[in-house]
C-alpha cells in the first residue's frame, strides 16, 4: 500500500513538472496553446487569481507604509521650514521694532540738543522680586554718570540713578513708592502735587491734593522742578481718575504714566541741564476704561 502511494505522489510530481515546463515553452503570451497547457490554466486559473490578488495586496500594504513614512519625513522637513521661516519672521519683527524705538529716541535726543545732555543706555536687568522697583543699565561711573541723575525715555519720566558702578547705574523707577516726583497739571500750571507709585506698571497716584485743586480726567501731568530733583516739565503721565478722601478735605488722582515700563529697553540718563524746556503740549483727552471722574 505504501508503494503504490509513493508511486501516485511521483507521477503527481512528474505530471506537475511537465505541465510547467509545458506551460514555460508555449509562454503566457503565445497564441499557439497544446491542449494539456489549455487544461492546466484552466485549471489553475483560480489558483492564479487568488495569488495575483494576495500578491497586489501585499504590495499595496508594503507601498501604504512606505508612503506612508516618505509622508511623514516631507511633514517633517515642512515643519522645520515653517519654524525656521517663524523665526525669521520674529527676528525681522524685533529689528523693525528696534528701528522705530531708536529712530524715537533719534529724534528724542536731536529735539532735547538745546536743553540737555544725554546719553543712551540700555537696560540689562531688573529686580526679578520688585520688577518694578530698580533696573539696571550698561553705562556707569566711566561714562559720566553720578547719583540724582535723571533718566528719561521718548515717552517720558523714567527715574532717577541712585547707585554706580563703573560700568553700570541702578536706576529707582517711578513706580515704585520711594521715588516720589514734585508735579503739576500742565492744563492749569497748577503745581502742589507730589506723583508716587503704586508697585504697578500701569498706575501711579498724585497725592494730597486741595479738595479745590483744578484737576480732572485727561490732563496732563509733568516735572514742576520744585526739590531740584528732576527738571521742570518732563512728561510722567494722564489723570485717568479723581477721587475725594473721606474726610473731604483732599483728593487723589490715578496717573497713567507715558512710559510702557514693561517693554523699557533703552533710556537716557540727563548728564546736564542746559536750560529748561518749553511745556510738552498736553495730550489730547483720552477715553479710560473702567474709572470715572467724581
Amino acid at each position: 500500500m505504501g508503494k503504490k502511494w509513493a508511486v501516485i505522489i511521483v507521477l503527481i510530481v512528474l505530471f506537475i513538472f511537465l505541465t510547467i515546463n509545458i506551460m514555460d515553452v508555449t509562454g503566457w503570451g503565445s497564441t499557439v496553446l497544446f491542449p494539456v497547457t489549455k487544461a492546466v490554466r484552466e485549471a489553475f486559473a483560480p489558483v492564479q487569481k487568488g495569488i495575483t490578488a494576495v500578491m497586489k495586496g501585499t504590495d499595496d500594504f508594503v507601498a501604504y507604509f512606505r508612503d506612508n513614512k516618505a509622508v511623514r519625513q516631507e511633514n517633517e522637513e515642512l515643519k522645520k521650514r515653517i519654524a525656521i521661516l517663524e523665526e525669521n519672521i520674529y527676528k525681522l519683527k524685533e529689528q523693525e521694532l528696534e528701528n522705530e524705538r531708536l529712530q524715537k529716541l533719534l529724534n528724542y535726543e536731536e529735539d532735547k540738543e538745546k536743553n540737555y545732555e544725554l546719553l543712551l543706555a540700555k537696560v540689562i536687568s531688573r529686580d526679578p522680586n520688585n520688577w518694578y522697583k530698580t533696573i539696571i543699565i550698561n553705562r556707569g561711573s566711566q561714562h559720566g554718570i553720578i547719583p540724582d541723575m535723571t533718566v528719561v525715555t521718548h515717552d517720558g519720566l523714567v527715574g532717577m540713578v541712585i547707585g554706580v558702578t563703573k560700568n553700570t547705574a541702578e536706576v529707582l523707577l517711578i513706580l515704585d513708592a520711594e521715588g516720589a516726583v514734585g508735579a503739576r497739571v500742565l492744563e492749569n500750571r497748577y503745581t502742589p502735587g507730589v506723583v508716587t507709585g503704586t508697585g504697578r506698571s500701569d498706575y501711579l497716584q498724585m497725592i494730597h491734593l486741595p479738595h479745590d485743586m483744578p484737576i480732572e480726567r485727561g490732563h496732563t501731568v509733568v516735572t514742576s522742578g520744585l526739590g531740584g530733583l528732576y527738571p521742570k516739565g518732563i512728561r510722567i503721565g494722564t489723570v485717568a481718575e479723581v477721587n475725594m478722601e473721606a474726610s473731604g478735605l483732599i483728593k487723589n488722582a490715578l496717573i497713567e504714566p507715558f512710559v510702557d515700563f514693561d517693554r523699557l529697553e533703552e533710556v537716557f540718563v540727563i548728564l546736564q541741564v542746559k536750560s529748561p524746556e518749553p511745556d510738552p503740549l498736553p495730550e489730547a483727552t483720552s477715553t479710560v476704561s473702567g474709572v470715572s471722574n467724581q
